[in-house]
């Protein structure tokens, strides 16, 4: 056989499965359910970074045979289109910087943090997999300079944790019915009261876990309606999936970017982007940066916020 006759034959089997995956992500956000398959079609739909490249290989070895393939490029820009929504941008400064960090429960060592912390500033950093090991390495390091914390640490995966260079009140920490934590404060931000909730679903690799985290974050999205809310932490959630699309996650939007930052091998270059800052309608994000490897296995993000106004 031919090499023209092989090739001719592959573009179908690189074709045809990334253009479903491009196209999944409006799939969960117009049918999201599927029942005890609904998580498995949104873990398909996380890999939207691989379906460009797989996408961009087919209409390439197309257009050797046929130039019509070249109609097919636009398709390349439907992740930025089906993303779920981002705040608005503005260049003016930030009232707040706020970073997220899942620091592996197996770390002990908060050092690369914390010097990423010295070269990057935020206000408010929000910790996911915080055990105690971790949380007493920080204290004696004097939590880096900031000057309030609220920490919950565990020798298990859902400990999260707070830092702040301003007082947190009324903070509490609430579980679902499968055992993730949420930790929610209240912080001021030019006399105005934010709610900040420091959140880590469970993995959604089975359809109790798919739900509870859909759901978690449909209830933080109705609360952003009512009062200025910043969700902040691993949401195990890409912007395509079920989680964060739909109309009734509209409250809640994206501050940081879609860039990967797990796996961490790599800088993230086979992994996909479940470290989210998301803000309700008031604010406008400043800019999002992704941080370095910091011992853990997912990197780090950090976002700009800017009150706008309801």
């Amino acid at each position: 056989m031919s090499r023209a006759r092989i090739m001719s034959r592959l573009i179908p089997w690189i074709a045809v499965p990334a253009l479903l995956g491009l196209l999944l992500p409006l799939q969960r956000a117009w049918w999201p359910g599927q029942g005890s398959i609904g998580w498995a079609l949104d873990l398909f739909a996380h890999w939207q970074p691989l379906y460009v490249v797989a996408w961009l290989v087919a209409c390439l070895l197309g257009t050797l045979h046929d130039r019509r393939w070249l109609l097919g490029l636009p398709l390349l820009a439907l992740p930025w289109i089906t993303a779920s929504p981002v705040a608005p941008h503005t260049d003016e400064k930030p009232d707040l910087v706020v970073a997220v960090a899942n620091v592996n429960i197996r770390q002990r060592d908060p050092a690369a943090l914390l010097d990423w912390l010295q070269r990057k500033p935020a206000n408010l950093v929000v910790l996911t997999e915080l055990s105690p090991d971790y949380a007493a390495a920080l204290a004696t390091r004097k939590y880096g300079g900031f000057a309030h914390q609220a920490l919950h640490p565990l020798v298990s995966p859902p400990g999260l944790g707070v830092l702040s260079d301003r007082p947190l009140h009324n903070v509490r920490v609430l579980a679902d019915g499968l055992g993730a934590l949420r930790l929610e404060a209240d912080l001021d931000i030019d006399g105005r009261t934010v709610r900040l909730v420091a959140a880590h679903p469970k993995p959604p690799m089975a359809t109790r876990k798919y739900h509870a985290r859909d759901r978690l974050l449909r209830e933080l999205a109705t609360a952003a309606t009512a009062h200025p809310v910043i969700v902040a932490g691993d949401l195990n959630a890409t912007p395509w999936s079920s989680a964060l699309l739909g109309h009734d996650m509209r409250p809640l939007r994206r501050a940081s970017g879609w860039a990967p930052t797990y796996p961490s091998e790599a800088r993230g270059l086979f992994g996909i982007g479940i470290d989210h800052v998301l803000v309700s309608p008031g604010f406008a994000r400043t800019g999002a940066e992704r941080g370095p490897d910091i011992g853990s296995d997912h990197l780090p993000v950090r976002a700009g916020l800017r009150w706008r106004g309801e």
